[in-house]
C-alpha cells in the first residue's frame, strides 16, 4: 500500500511563522512602537499642539521617565503574550489612552484636534508593529471559516455591532455624566490645581456625553464582546463539564467555583481585567506625571472613575452574551 502523507494542519493567523527569531520579536515590537510614537509626536508637534505647553510639566525625575516607558513596554507585553492582534491593541489603546486626553479637552481648554492627533499617534504606534509581526485574529476577519470562530453569523451582523457599540457608549456616558453631576467637580477643584474651566461638567447633558463615546463603544465591543462571543470551547470546558460534585476533591470543588466558567466567560473576564488595569495605570500615571498641579489622589480618583466604567461595560457584555441561542 502506498504511504499516504499526513493531513495538513491548518495554521491560524496567530501561529504563522515569522522570519524574525522568536526571542527577538518582542524587543523588535517595543523598539518599533516607541520609535514610531516618537517620530509621529515629533511630526505632530510641527502641526501645532502649543496648547499643551501651559498644561504639561517638565519631567526632570528619572523615575517619571522610567515609569512612562516601563508602562508602555508593559502594555505591549500584555498584548503580545495575551495573543492580541493589531486590532485588539488599537482598541485597547483607544480605551485606555482616551481618559487622559478627555481630561485635557474638557477641563484644560485643550483643542479637540490636539486630542485626536495624540490619540491617533498612540493607536498607530501600537497597531502598526503588531500588524507587521502578527496577522489578524479570525475574530476580526469577517471571512473567517465557521470552524475558526463561534457564533460567526452574530459577530458579522451589523445590527449587533451597532447595538453593542451604543450599549458600551451608554455605559461610559452614564458613568461619566453621573460623576459630573455628583462628586467630580468638587474633587477636581480640590486635587487639580490649574484647571482652566469646569463648565464641561456643569453644562454636560447625558445624550451629548453618550454620543461622544460612540467611538469608544465600538472599540469596547471589538476588544471585549467580539473575542468573547467568538471564543470556541476548549479542553477546560470539557474538564468542567465532567465535574462531579459528589466525587470531586475539596481542591477541585474550589477551583470549579472560582474558574469553572465557559471559554466565552473566561475570555471576557480576562479582557475586562486587562482593560481595567490598562485604563487605571495609563490614566493615573500619565495624569500625575505630565499635568502640572495634579495631586496623586487626584490622578488616582480620575483613573478609578474610568476603571469603574470599564468594569461595568464588561459586566453588561457578560449579561448580553448570556442568552439562549448563543453557543458557549
Amino acid at each position: 500500500m502506498a504511504a499516504t502523507s499526513p493531513p495538513a494542519v491548518p495554521v491560524t493567523p496567530l501561529q504563522q511563522p515569522s522570519k524574525i527569531p522568536s526571542l527577538l520579536r518582542f524587543p523588535v515590537l517595543v523598539f518599533t512602537s516607541m520609535a514610531t510614537s516618537a517620530a509621529m509626536y515629533s511630526l505632530v508637534s510641527q502641526l501645532g499642539t502649543g496648547d499643551l505647553a501651559g498644561v504639561n510639566k517638565r519631567r526632570d525625575e528619572w523615575w517619571e521617565i522610567a515609569a512612562v516607558l516601563g508602562w508602555k513596554a508593559t502594555e505591549l507585553a500584555l498584548g503580545w503574550w495575551g495573543e492580541y492582534d493589531g486590532w485588539d491593541l488599537a482598541s485597547l489603546t483607544m480605551l485606555s489612552h482616551l481618559p487622559y486626553l478627555y481630561l485635557l479637552t474638557t477641563f484644560y481648554a485643550v483643542r479637540p484636534t490636539t486630542l485626536w492627533l495624540g490619540l491617533h499617534v498612540d493607536i498607530v504606534s501600537t497597531y502598526l508593529p503588531f500588524s507587521l509581526l502578527r496577522d489578524s485574529s479570525p475574530i476580526h476577519r469577517s471571512e473567517a471559516d465557521k470552524g475558526e470562530v463561534a457564533n460567526r453569523s452574530i459577530l458579522n451582523d451589523l445590527n449587533i455591532k451597532l447595538y453593542t457599540s451604543f450599549l458600551a457608549a451608554a455605559v461610559y456616558g452614564v458613568v461619566i455624566y453621573g460623576s459630573f453631576r455628583t462628586w467630580l467637580p468638587g474633587f477636581l477643584i480640590v486635587h487639580f490645581e490649574g484647571l482652566k474651566d469646569l463648565s464641561g461638567a456643569y453644562e454636560a447633558a447625558l445624550p451629548g456625553v453618550t454620543v461622544g463615546f460612540l467611538t469608544s463603544g465600538y472599540a469596547a465591543q471589538a476588544f471585549l464582546f467580539r473575542p468573547a462571543l467568538g471564543a470556541k470551547p476548549d479542553a477546560h470546558d470539557m474538564q468542567m463539564a465532567e465535574f462531579d460534585p459528589e466525587t470531586a476533591t475539596l481542591g477541585q470543588t474550589i477551583w470549579y467555583n472560582i474558574w469553572g466558567y465557559s471559554k466565552r466567560s473566561r475570555t471576557l473576564i480576562k479582557r475586562t481585567a486587562i482593560l481595567v488595569l490598562a485604563s487605571a495605570m495609563q490614566t493615573g500615571l500619565r495624569t500625575y506625571i505630565t499635568i502640572e498641579g495634579v495631586e496623586p489622589i487626584g490622578a488616582a480618583g480620575w483613573a478609578t472613575m474610568w476603571a469603574a466604567a470599564a468594569t461595568l461595560v464588561g459586566a453588561v457584555f457578560w449579561w448580553v452574551g448570556d442568552v439562549e441561542g448563543v453557543s458557549n
